[in-house]
């Protein structure tokens, strides 16, 4: 490969990596609490309150650390010898972050969308029975988010080795 990162840049991204996925990864628990709290209450207005706020905080912190996590995949990717699909954990750490993706495009932030338009056109109901899916796909998201990180600590030693000493 191309122009390997240095010592020292190397463990510049590896802190920065792992700042940016606990700021990935504490936002989606944050935002899976804050769910509960607009889905266990039954008021029109800590709904209407809070229930938008969910759908913001991924626009705002979610997404743009979740772009800059990727990014960094991809430097490592292109400037290590983790490559990108050379070793298993990371295949399915790629896999998985497509699992997470779905989950929180499909799963999440479009039924918060359309349980907030029906809110507006239909009344509130409130209650968990009006989350639909919701809470499980936070629920996934949070699973996911944990296996990749699971992944990303716990590599296969015979890896770690073959990685130090230079052989493939």
């Amino acid at each position: 490969m191309k122009g390997k990162l240095k010592r020292s840049s190397l463990k510049c991204l590896h802190l920065i990596h792992i700042i940016s996925i606990s700021i990935w990864f504490g936002s989606v628990i944050s935002i899976s609490a804050l769910s509960f709290i607009v889905f266990s209450q039954a008021s029109e207005t800590i709904f209407f309150t809070l229930a938008p706020l969910i759908p913001w905080l991924y626009k705002t912190i979610v997404l743009p650390i979740a772009l800059f996590t990727i990014i960094q995949g991809i430097i490592y990717g292109l400037f290590t010898n983790w490559g990108f699909f050379k070793h298993k954990w990371i295949t399915y750490k790629w896999c998985l972050l497509i699992l997470v993706s779905l989950s929180t495009g499909m799963g999440t932030i479009a039924p918060i969308f359309t349980l907030l338009e029906k809110a507006n056109t239909h009344g509130f109901v409130g209650g968990f029975a009006e989350s639909g899916s919701i809470p499980f796909f936070l629920l996934l998201q949070i699973t996911l988010l944990l296996l990749m990180i699971i992944l990303s600590v716990f590599k296969p030693k015979k890896t770690n080795k073959a990685l130090n000493s230079g052989k493939k």
